[in-house]
């Protein structure tokens, strides 16, 4: 007998990710409680993120209200001087 649509559907969601887009990525990874979290520079040019506080959120993996199936999260982050591609 295979699962019904229902039977899937009634399945927990563990974590959804939140909408953090357009925020300050340290306040961000805070939000996230506990969550692994990994920064991706967006900008393409593959600068490591050393002080979170002088970035913003772009973007994530997974996607804003998306559930979490993996970890670490990924935010995709550019600095505050510059704008989100």
């Amino acid at each position: 007998m295979s699962a019904s649509p229902s039977d899937t559907a009634a399945r927990p969601v563990t974590a959804v990710m939140p909408d953090v887009t357009g925020g300050n990525a340290l306040r961000a990874q805070e939000q996230m409680d506990g969550t692994q979290v990994r920064f991706e520079d967006v900008t393409g040019k593959d600068r490591e993120v050393v002080d979170p506080q002088a970035w913003r959120v772009c973007g994530s993996r997974p996607g804003a209200n998306q559930q979490i199936t993996s970890y670490p999260v990924v935010l995709l982050v550019a600095p505050t001087t510059e704008s989100c591609p």
